[in-house]
């Protein structure tokens, strides 16, 4: 370590405004005489972080964090005591004058420094050859071919990587940067023994580089997009972790635009370098992009200081909506609200660029909806129907977002506004929330992978409605039951009743409880958990009652039919502005529907132990 005279680290307190320093990277407000923000040290919704500019200090009172203006470098940067002092003295323009009283750790500072001259010198070098040698003269065109300028590219240092080692160690020789240090940088890579290969080479080779660089604008990093599109390997290609790099920690572009996404309150994601530099040249500079992996809660926690709100500007495709369901699913606990920018099929935000200009882009992100209506969106668009068993079906899927949400009065609004969306009840929708809440707490997330089929199928059985399995238990054992369903007008029902797909399959089948040939084709041409589903339902005891019971247990499954509908229409009278005509129609529906139910509640009678009326 370095020592450095007391005086000296007074001046450089007195000469760094705080409240700037801190504003950098904390959404600050200003509270009588001092600012107050979220505290970049740990996660809170209510901001406790205080920072004093008459004391030159700040302070949490959430969890005790606080210092001058060295110690937030420090702990915001992970940088030592005598970094923190010396980019606080640059800024300043103060000299330091030290003396060297640890060679260990003095050897350590200037091994880091090493690392990061090596990623300056060569990112120039890399653009340098870019610009200017014949070598590259496929990445130039192909920048052409996206419509990307000589300007951009220096405004954000491109470059080209060479496809052969030798220019690397002239490069290297040249630099006096030892082998050793650019294997620990992760530009050249040691060969595998089994590869046949001797010594090293370089990581990136014939590829389009883009610098990485950390909060400070220090390149740490690189992403290397391949040039040949015949080329055998990945299409984008990161360096490897090291000791300045960690891509779960950094964002591409964010050096840049954290100023700009602090005054917006609002961070703009893109998926890749590409996008993200045409959108922040197209002038919505508060724009950042991931490292080609999906989003960590460090990310979150880094755009968490600086705003509230993140619109995701995906491609439209379905690899893009899986991204965006990811990152809200690790945005929105850190208490971030999630939109989504919804493009055009088959564009990404540089496409709609080159294509249909500013506006267009403005447009998209202007029309940004919160993520819950665009998931339901996108599976009204691709659903079967509109009937009430998809509605369900939808909102079994979105639940699970909701039951994200931490905040009771979050969670409450977003019910109230997806119930209304799919045209269902409330407490329907507050039951699929608890129960999606509970099984994320106990692992089994709808993004793990699947349990043994036993375990499907008993989760088959409990999503069925009760009357409906009793019928097919009926049905299973009674061949006249059976014939009967298959007369019986009960489409509708089957296609509008959530709970009735079992008895759907059964009915439309050509099962024949009398024929064993026809059970057994019957279930081998089933899905294994249905196969397992049915089975289950096959052992146990029968039911007793014949077909009359049969004939009450459908108009209980018609009673549910009706009140589904009725509900439906009575949050279609909830919407303001309803034109007369259809608030009139929608009522002569709701009072026939009233009747009809009446008619099957005089014709249902209970039956104990099998269904419930």
């Amino acid at each position: 370590m370095s020592r450095i005279p007391e005086e000296t680290i007074q001046q450089v307190i007195a000469a760094t405004d705080i409240v700037a320093l801190v504003g950098r990277s904390v959404k600050l407000r200003k509270a009588g005489t001092n600012y107050l923000g979220l505290c970049p040290f740990h996660n809170e919704r209510t901001p406790s972080f205080n920072v004093s500019p008459s004391r030159n200090t700040y302070h949490c009172f959430g969890c005790g964090a606080g210092g001058t203006s060295i110690r937030f470098v420090m702990e915001h940067d992970g940088l030592s005591f005598v970094e923190a002092v010396k980019r606080l003295a640059d800024a300043a323009g103060i000299r330091i004058e030290e003396e060297v009283w640890d060679a260990n750790a003095e050897a350590e500072a200037k091994h880091r420094s090493l690392l990061l001259r090596a990623h300056r010198e060569i990112s120039e070098w890399f653009h340098q050859l870019l610009m200017k040698h014949k070598i590259a003269a496929p990445a130039r065109d192909y920048l052409k071919s996206r419509g990307i300028t000589a300007e951009v590219a220096k405004n954000w240092q491109m470059g080209y990587a060479p496809p052969h080692g030798a220019f690397f160690r002239e490069w290297a020789a040249q630099a006096k940067i030892p082998e050793s240090v650019l294997v620990e940088a992760g530009l050249f890579v040691q060969s595998d023994e089994d590869s046949g290969r001797r010594g090293t080479y370089p990581r990136f080779r014939d590829r389009l580089m883009f610098p990485i660089r950390n909060d400070h604008g220090d390149v740490i990093a690189f992403s290397g997009r391949v040039l040949d599109p015949e080329a055998k390997t990945a299409k984008y290609l990161n360096s490897p972790e090291t000791s300045l790099f960690s891509k779960s920690k950094v964002l591409f572009g964010f050096d840049r635009s954290k100023r700009a996404i602090s005054k917006a309150g609002e961070a703009i994601v893109c998926e890749g370098q590409i996008d993200m530099i045409m959108v922040y040249e197209a002038g919505f500079q508060n724009v950042v992009a991931g490292q080609g992996t999906a989003f960590t809660e460090l990310h979150a926690k880094l755009l968490k200081r600086v705003c509230n709100e993140v619109v995701l500007c995906y491609d439209s495709d379905n690899a893009g909506y899986k991204a965006a369901e990811r990152a809200f699913q690790i945005l929105s606990p850190i208490g971030l609200t999630v939109k989504v920018a919804s493009l055009p099929q088959g564009e990404d935000p540089d496409s709609l660029l080159r294509k249909q200009g500013t506006e267009a882009l403005q447009g998209v992100l202007g029309n940004a909806t919160d993520f819950l209506e665009y998931q339901i969106r996108r599976l009204r668009a691709s659903a079967k129907s509109d009937s009430m068993v998809e509605r369900v079906r939808m909102a079994e899927q979105v639940a699970s977002a909701i039951s994200i949400f931490t905040g009771v009065a979050q969670r409450i609004t977003a019910v109230n506004k997806v119930a209304k969306m799919l045209e269902i009840s409330e407490e329907q929708l507050s039951a699929m929330v608890n129960r999606a809440a509970k099984e994320a707490k106990s692992g089994q997330t709808a993004g793990t992978a699947p349990v043994n089929v036993v375990d499907e199928a008993k989760k088959l059985l409990a999503s069925q409605h009760r009357t409906a399995l009793a019928l097919c238990q009926m049905a299973l054992a009674d061949a006249e039951i059976m014939y009967w369903l298959r007369e019986a007008d009960c489409e509708d029902l089957l296609r509008e009743v959530p709970g009735t797909e079992m008895l759907a399959l059964l009915v439309h089948s050509r099962h024949d409880p009398l024929e064993e040939s026809s059970q057994l084709a019957f279930m081998a041409g089933l899905e294994r958990q249905q196969e397992a589903a049915f089975a289950q339902l096959q052992a146990r005891p029968r039911l007793p009652g014949g077909l009359e019971d049969a004939k009450s247990a459908l108009y209980t499954l018609e009673l549910v039919r009706m009140k589904n509908l009725i509900q439906s229409i009575e949050a279609k009278l909830r919407q303001r502005d309803l034109p007369e005509e259809e608030v009139e129609r929608l009522q002569q529906q709701q009072i026939e529907l009233i009747a009809r139910r009446k008619e099957c509640l005089d014709r249902t009678k209970p039956a104990p132990n099998s269904f419930s009326p």
